[in-house]
């Protein structure tokens, strides 16, 4: 059988701090989990410092301004609500802070298609591979 200990409420007083940067990787984070989706940057390397999240910390709380890309098939704005959702489920998942705002910049176009005939090359290849056999 199991004991269950009785802690006192008052035993765990301290104080949590985040790092500075720990937000703009929450909401780097989110902004991964949508498919189609890329950070909007000039060039490739470190695209946080490229001004593409930024995080402002406020009394009303935390406003998150991004820069991104998608691909040209997909719907503006049900995208841009679907990162707005993400990060502000991941922040106040995570964190302590509340979201106050999320500013979404769609700012270029993915003109490469997301989705290959990966299948169809495969069974072309294994079709070959038969027949030399």
């Amino acid at each position: 059988m199991a004991r269950f200990k009785n802690i006192p409420v008052n035993s765990h007083e301290g104080k949590i701090t985040y790092g500075s940067g720990i937000v703009d990787e929450i909401v780097l984070l989110a902004i991964n989990e949508i498919p189609n989706v890329e950070l909007y940057s000039k060039s490739p390397q470190n695209l946080i410092k490229n001004k593409a999240i930024k995080v402002f910390f406020a009394a009303d709380g935390v406003h998150v301004d991004v820069k991104v890309k998608t691909h040209y098939l997909e719907n503006i704005s049900e995208v841009a609500f679907k990162i707005q959702e993400s990060i502000r489920h991941n922040v106040e998942a995570m964190t302590e802070y509340r979201i106050a705002n999320v500013n979404v910049s769609i700012k270029g176009v993915i003109l490469e298609d997301a989705i290959a005939p990966v299948v169809e090359d495969n069974a072309e290849l294994t079709k070959e591979g038969k027949d030399e056999k």
